[in-house]
């Protein structure tokens, strides 16, 4: 990496690398981590009744072998974390 970048990086107070690694730990080796991705804003006329959709088919199909991974987004990521059960398979990772 270049030296600015590694500056910048040292300067944070926690790497992305050692995030993901205390996530891991924190959840266990066993568990699925799937990332939830997405706009702020749906852009297809069926994008949100599908995210609606498929959010519970896919909690209820994994149930406790799956925790779901967010930015903490408007759009696509609130709407998946609403609907996705409960939630407490949701976590929302914010800078």
């Amino acid at each position: 990496l270049a030296a600015s970048v590694q500056r910048r990086i040292a300067q944070l107070p926690e790497t992305p690398t050692a995030a993901a690694q205390r996530l891991r730990q924190k959840l266990g080796q066993e568990t699925c981590i799937i990332c939830i991705l997405g706009g702020t804003e749906f852009r297809g006329p069926d994008s949100e009744a599908l995210v609606k959709a498929i959010a519970p088919k896919l909690n209820a199909a994994l149930g406790s072998k799956a925790t779901y991974v967010t930015g903490g987004m408007a759009g696509v990521q609130e709407t998946f974390a609403k609907h996705c059960g409960d939630g407490s398979r949701v976590w929302n990772l914010l800078p």
